[in-house]
């Protein structure tokens, strides 16, 4: 192996997102097995989380090749992290000049000195605004979207939509009404202009603004990255890469969070921005019997109301199911009565602060996953044979939801894609009931998990395609 001065160094600089982070993080890992040095870049306020979230966790086998480096965002000390519309104006004026400096051998780093110069960059495809810097200095270069292929052909495709009707230059539904449906190709299932990426924010202003950012980004990442990558596999979308590629797009993924170990046996840095409680959650599972347990998790941005989450505590505490739900900080102001409640009287759920996804999904004990259908939890969902009760938030989840209902297979809708007000626990327990006992669906998802396990070993295509790319930014 090169020494540290010596090895090929990436630079790797996400989109400030959980959902984000962690498929970099697992991209970096890969990066590191493979012997190059890397130098990790989030925004300051994500760089401390994950920091925190990892204290004690070794950052790799060889950890001094893997630098963590946090740059500003443009943003106020107090300022809201998760208003995307602020964050996404603040960082293209704020971030370039230390990303230059990075290139150039300087920067803050915890851990990594001695790498050598930065030899190639991978950034993020929603940050390829940042593609500049290193394109100037003649460095290879990649962008890695991390949601579906699909959502990457529709956002690529925007000005197509434009010019057949589907949408106005500012990326909202020309028509409001049922037939508002299109296809990105004739052997594929409709999509509602309505639930785009961009739209069902509540907003209209932050939804133009969104559209025009994703839009942006996306155009330039297909125009100057060298190599687009997406964190996918071909047999999952196959009609996206046979019919409707918008690009040279190399699917890696499902890019997973491999068990390692460091030689001290701890697991390494993820790129969570709270820590987990594994042993908690994993002993819960332990004592459970076989997919019998409800795992609820609704990822880092989703908001639900007082009223809603009182009503999903009830349904859960009165199923006579188990249930381990994470209960993130800023889901709801405070745990609903209810909930701890019935906790504390009959013993069968868990409520943990963040949880150690992957290896909980993995556990047998797990029988559905009730998600917000972000492209994470939708891919950890499958390659470990889960299915899905589909209850999404905003930007690319309804588009998510719609693949696992209506052309995969391997889940359920909680409610109506247009349905208004609360979801009833009635209505939530009926909804559970009928994906646990929907034995198609299962057998379903456990065909996509062995086409997702196949992907990634031996002879699978994106594998092929991560080697591929790996030797092209050696270069």
């Amino acid at each position: 192996m090169a020494t540290d001065a010596t090895a090929p160094h990436a630079l790797l600089l996400p989109y400030p997102a959980q959902g984000h982070v962690i498929p970099f993080m697992e991209l970096a890992h890969r990066l590191l097995d493979r012997g190059f040095a890397v130098t990790f870049v989030n925004t300051e306020f994500n760089h401390r989380r994950v920091v925190e979230a990892a204290a004690g966790a070794p950052a790799a086998e060889g950890g001094r090749r893997l630098r963590l480096v946090g740059v500003p965002d443009g943003m106020d000390d107090g300022e809201d992290r998760d208003n995307l519309v602020r964050l996404n104006a603040t960082m293209p004026e704020t971030m370039p000049p230390r990303l230059e400096a990075l290139l150039d051998g300087g920067g803050g780093s915890a851990g990594g000195e001695g790498l050598g110069r930065v030899t190639c960059v991978v950034v993020d495809a929603g940050m390829s605004w940042a593609l500049d810097a290193a394109k100037r200095r003649g460095l290879p270069t990649a962008a890695l979207w991390a949601a579906s292929a699909a959502v990457l052909a529709v956002i690529v495709g925007a000005k197509n939509l434009i010019r057949d009707g589907v949408i106005d230059d500012d990326g909202a539904p020309v028509k409001l009404d049922s037939s508002d449906s299109f296809r990105l190709a004739e052997s594929m299932a409709p999509m509602d202009a309505t639930f785009l990426a961009w739209n069902y924010m509540g907003n209209r202003d932050a939804e133009r603004m969104v559209f025009h950012y994703l839009t942006t980004t996306a155009w330039a990442a297909v125009a100057n990255a060298d190599v687009l990558l997406c964190n996918t596999f071909s047999d999952l979308e196959p009609d996206i890469f046979t019919h409707h590629s918008p690009a040279s797009i190399l699917p890696i993924g499902p890019l997973r969070r491999w068990q390692r170990r460091s030689t001290s046996g701890e697991a390494p840095v993820v790129g969570h921005f709270w820590r987990t409680d594994d042993e908690t959650c994993l002993s819960f599972l332990d004592a459970q019997p076989h997919g019998s347990v409800v795992y609820v998790a609704f990822g880092s941005l989703t908001v639900m109301s007082p009223a809603q989450l009182q009503e999903l505590a009830l349904a859960l505490g009165t199923s006579g199911r188990p249930f381990l739900w994470v209960f993130r900080p800023g889901l709801a102001g405070k745990l609903p009565t209810a909930l701890t409640d019935q906790v504390a009287q009959h013993g069968r759920g868990k409520l943990v602060e963040w949880a150690p996804q992957e290896r909980v999904l993995a556990h047998p004990a797990v029988g559905c996953f009730l998600t917000h259908c972000g492209w994470n939890s939708t891919l950890e969902g499958i390659r470990n044979g889960v299915p899905l009760l589909c209850w999404p938030y905003f930007t690319d989840q309804f588009t998510n939801q719609t693949y696992i209902c209506d052309i995969w297979g391997v889940g359920v809708r909680m409610a109506p894609i247009d349905r208004q007000g609360i979801v009833t626990k009635e209505e939530i327990m009926e909804r559970l009931e009928s994906l646990l006992g929907d034995g198609g669906v299962k057998e379903r998802v456990s065909k996509l998990k062995e086409l997702a396990e196949r992907s990634m070993s031996g002879e699978g295509q994106s594998l092929k395609n991560l080697n591929v790319f790996m030797e092209f930014v050696r270069k």
